[in-house]
């Protein structure tokens, strides 16, 4: 049994990524001038996850990706706004550095939602946890202080449309994490 890494993931249209960009540039600034050592997300990478699945055998790609594009024909194209930095597990001891949903949280939840369910019927065990829709901007090696301490002044990235949703490979590596697109799906096509 041959398996592969995959999680099914969003985006932002290209303009509102290049500013989350541009806000994790600022941040990453401040942060190395702070002393603070994180591996930063490339402005590729820059996505929403709507649901983990880990190591799954390669058969199961397609069943997948087939769940994935009934929900997607079934779901309106959204609308989402990043602003505002955040960190998991919380900001006086960030391990990870995220852009937090400031508009259309609710859309992405309820395509999470859909998407959970339909990944039920595969056998997928549900979520360990509740969706929380995040960018994530960087991955937190050692830190000097809360995120206030890195935290630019605009974190506003405005509102950006999210089209599709894709199920992508992830591939470990010592430099980070490459992503390979498996299959795509564009919201709305129900008509």
């Amino acid at each position: 049994m041959e398996t592969v890494r995959v999680f099914v993931g969003c985006v932002l249209d290209l303009g509102a990524t290049r500013k989350a960009h541009d806000l994790s540039r600022a941040t990453r600034a401040l942060a190395d001038s702070a002393g603070w050592d994180v591996r930063w997300v490339p402005a590729p990478n820059l996505h929403f996850t709507l649901r983990f699945l880990g190591d799954i055998d390669q058969g199961l790609i397609e069943p997948v990706a087939e769940a994935m594009r009934s929900v997607a024909r079934a779901t309106p194209t959204l609308l989402v706004g990043l602003g505002g930095l955040a960190a998991f597990p919380d900001r006086d001891a960030p391990r990870v550095v995220y852009a937090d949903v400031s508009r259309g949280h609710d859309g992405l939840a309820r395509l999470a939602d859909k998407l959970e369910s339909a990944l039920g019927g595969l056998g997928f065990p549900k979520a360990d946890r509740p969706f929380l829709g995040h960018m994530t901007l960087g991955r937190v090696q050692s830190s000097r202080g809360g995120l206030g301490s890195i935290t630019p002044a605009h974190t506003d990235c405005g509102v950006g449309t999210v089209a599709a949703i894709t199920l992508y490979r992830s591939d470990l590596f010592s430099r980070g994490s490459e992503y390979l697109a498996l299959a795509r799906a564009p919201l709305g096509t129900d008509g």
